[in-house]
């Protein structure tokens, strides 16, 4: 038996709207990898900002956010790899036509 997993994201995308879907967990170290769905007009957090006690890695596979810290706003389009690092506060909102498909990970714990 092979310890390699693999995920179809065109089977993920529909339960990964509206919260990240976990799609691999592990506590050494402790990360997080997972994918989300922000459509057209969806801000996350809906309210006031949020941070990680880790490092937050993003890779935008279609669609485009807005990424918002205290320092700055950053358009994140498809084919882009971000990455926020810990304890910094953001919010991402998606103004454009399309939902926004990302796989995320988080180091150290979101």
């Amino acid at each position: 038996m092979s310890d390699v997993e693999l995920t179809e994201l065109a089977d993920v995308w529909d339960d990964s709207m509206g919260s990240p879907l976990t799609l691999f967990e592990n506590d050494d170290p402790e990360s997080r990898t997972g994918s989300y769905v922000l459509q057209p007009g969806e801000r996350v957090p809906e309210e006031g900002w949020t941070s990680h006690a880790g490092d937050e890695i993003s890779v935008i596979l279609s669609g485009s956010v807005e990424l918002v810290t205290p320092d700055g706003e950053y358009t994140v389009e498809a084919g882009t790899l971000s990455v926020i690092p810990a304890g910094i506060e953001h919010y991402s909102v998606n103004y454009g036509d399309e939902p926004c498909r990302l796989v995320y990970t988080a180091v150290g714990g979101l």
